[in-house]
């Protein structure tokens, strides 16, 4: 249960990075979207800055706000337990539309982006796979 609730706050920290209307305004316009692993990016994330296409596992959802998305091999193996570690198996993915059920498979279109926080990941598009 612990761990649970320190997942959930890691969420809610990176749901309050920067206001969705400053964010856009500084990434720069790709072409097509690069699609690596949740983990790559949760790993790397100054790597994958821009435009993004990830797939991933639903592990928390926070209505209105967004979820956190689980790498698949990892979710594979470990299940849920991965949200509660100190690893690179999770990316918070900011959201407003429909939310998406946990354990949906979700492919999501959007830009990872740097604030003076951290990073955070907007979601333009999520596709229930």
């Amino acid at each position: 249960m612990k761990h649970l609730i320190f997942a959930i706050a890691i969420f809610f920290a990176f749901s309050t990075i920067l206001p969705a209307g400053a964010i856009f305004s500084s990434v720069p316009p790709a072409t097509a979207p690069r699609s690596p692993t949740v983990r790559a990016v949760a790993s790397h994330p100054a790597q994958y800055l821009g435009r993004l296409a990830l797939t991933g596992v639903v592990g928390i959802v926070t209505p209105g706000k967004g979820f956190i998305m689980v790498d698949m091999r990892e979710y594979r193996r470990e299940g849920f337990a991965c949200l509660a570690k100190d690893e690179p198996t999770k990316i918070p993915v900011k959201w407003k539309g429909a939310a998406p059920k946990i354990k949906q498979t979700v492919r999501v279109d959007g830009t990872l982006v740097k604030g003076r926080k951290g990073y955070a990941f907007i979601a333009k598009k999520v596709t229930i796979q």
